[in-house]
């Protein structure tokens, strides 16, 4: 499984689409769910990869909570939270949990 990556300030780091292409093309039966609730101005994302949706034996999940306060928060939450359950799944080159828009965050 190839997976490609950027520089990131001098790491490699593999973008949550490349990682989900990834999944997908791994895993022909794959099934991909996010879901989200907003809890006292927080919004906290759940993202649940299955790689394969008959077997169901097992599933990866990633999370990721923040404050809404820009009109792409949701959008960047699930991404976040879907990168980390694809890491999790083993899709990440590098072995790190936290995905480029996550590590774009904390790096500013």
């Amino acid at each position: 499984m190839e997976i490609k990556t950027i520089n990131l300030k001098g790491k490699e780091y593999a973008p949550v689409g490349e990682r989900l292409n990834a999944f997908h093309e791994a895993y022909k039966n794959a099934q991909v769910k996010t879901s989200y609730d907003f809890k006292e101005g927080w919004c906290i994302f759940r993202a649940k990869v299955t790689p394969d949706v008959e077997k169901r034996s097992h599933y990866y999940t990633g999370h990721s909570m923040g404050k809404v306060a820009s009109e792409k928060a949701l959008e960047k939450l699930e991404t976040v939270s879907l990168g980390r359950a694809l890491a999790i799944a083993g899709f990440a080159p590098d072995g790190s949990i936290a995905s480029y828009e996550e590590m774009e965050k904390f790096n500013g």
